[in-house]
């Protein structure tokens, strides 16, 4: 279990909700390629895909605010 947030803390969507198991879609998939077409295997890497994109872009996001603008050059 995780532990609490500190008041305060900004909560992240793709590490402290429900929405981080998406990642592991394609284990699902995987575990039913026996029983399921091969379609929903290939749709199941599609989200899994599709979260880890979504999570490296907010971070990128979230690292870039950090720094101030460089200064123009003339």
């Amino acid at each position: 279990m995780s532990e609490p947030q500190p008041r305060g803390a900004e909560r992240d969507l793709y590490r402290d909700t429900w929405v981080r198991y998406l990642g592991y879609a394609n284990e699902v998939g995987e575990a039913f390629r026996s029983l399921v077409p091969a379609a929903v295997v290939w749709l199941s890497y599609g989200v899994a895909s599709s979260y880890v994109l979504a999570d490296a872009i907010d971070k990128g996001k979230k690292a870039g605010e950090d720094f101030l603008p460089l200064p123009q050059l003339d």
